[in-house]
């Protein structure tokens, strides 16, 4: 059988609703682990926000993160390990001048959270925890460089924001809106060439594995380039409405419904599943 490269998003894909692994996703996951078959994380989550489910998932390949912008090996330190940071002078730059629309922002590494008026939902919803490590101030009094930003802005200042980045920052940085209501919008701030499917076409080439061997499962805005660039892109039944046009497929259940698992259960011939 052909061995495959089987990329993995996190929170609304493999994790069901309590963010859990179920236990028929962690046997499906080593049972194609065990047949040979590369299987990889990629979330938005930071290392220390993902680094219990891939120890749950018994993995032993290497681990992206902040979606896309942190690629280690948590078993193997002889990986060579990247790491894509935003320079600390443009971080500066930008808070300065989106101060006034900031209702919230942070962005953390390693196990510590740097925040302006911190807010543990916004947090929770961009690692999957809330840190118990936190410093508060100004993200331009932090001498230290992101490899991505989170920013709660207020409704009416998003075209401001958005065209700030775009005039400013373009040829480097990129924005992705996560959502909106009549008060707020939460925006991701990230280094424009960087992304899941730029990590994992580098995971692709360090295995030695052919792109046409690349599946991908995911759910949100951030999978768009992941779901759109593997040979079998295959957005999961919840996903939003930014998927549907890049897909090759999708899943029947969905992320509440052990999608994924069930999705490889019949693609890969499980029998001992069904």
């Amino acid at each position: 059988m052909d061995k495959y490269f089987i990329a993995l998003d996190l929170d609304g894909s493999l994790l069901n609703k309590q963010g859990e692994l179920t236990p028929l996703t962690i046997k499906v996951v080593q049972t194609l682990k065990n047949m040979g078959h590369t299987m990889v994380v990629a979330t938005g989550r930071p290392f220390s926000g993902a680094i219990g489910k891939y120890t749950e998932l018994g993995l032993d390949t290497a681990l992206v993160t902040d979606n896309g912008g942190s690629i280690e090996h948590p078993t193997d330190h002889s990986f060579p390990k990247q790491k894509t940071y935003i320079p600390m002078e443009m971080m500066h730059q930008l808070f300065d001048h989106v101060k006034p629309y900031i209702i919230s922002s942070f962005f953390s590494i390693d196990e510590i959270v740097y925040a302006y008026k911190y807010e543990p939902k916004l947090e929770s919803y961009f690692s999957g925890v809330n840190s118990g490590n936190v410093i508060h101030g100004e993200l331009s009094s932090f001498n230290i460089s992101p490899t991505g930003l989170v920013f709660l802005i207020h409704h009416d200042k998003q075209q401001a924001f958005e065209s700030y980045i775009k005039d400013t920052f373009g040829h480097t940085l990129s924005q992705r809106l996560w959502g909106a209501d009549p008060f707020a919008a939460i925006y991701e701030v990230y280094l424009k060439h960087i992304s899941k499917a730029s990590a994992l076409r580098y995971l692709l080439d360090h295995y030695g594995i052919d792109h046409s061997k690349w599946i991908a499962f995911g759910d949100g805005i951030n999978d768009v380039e992941m779901i759109r660039d593997a040979a079998l892109g295959v957005a999961m039944k919840n996903c939003v409405d930014e998927l549907k046009p890049v897909c090759k497929d999708m899943t029947t259940y969905d992320h509440d419904e052990e999608g994924i698992a069930q999705y490889l259960i019949k693609f890969f011939d499980l029998k001992e599943f069904l």
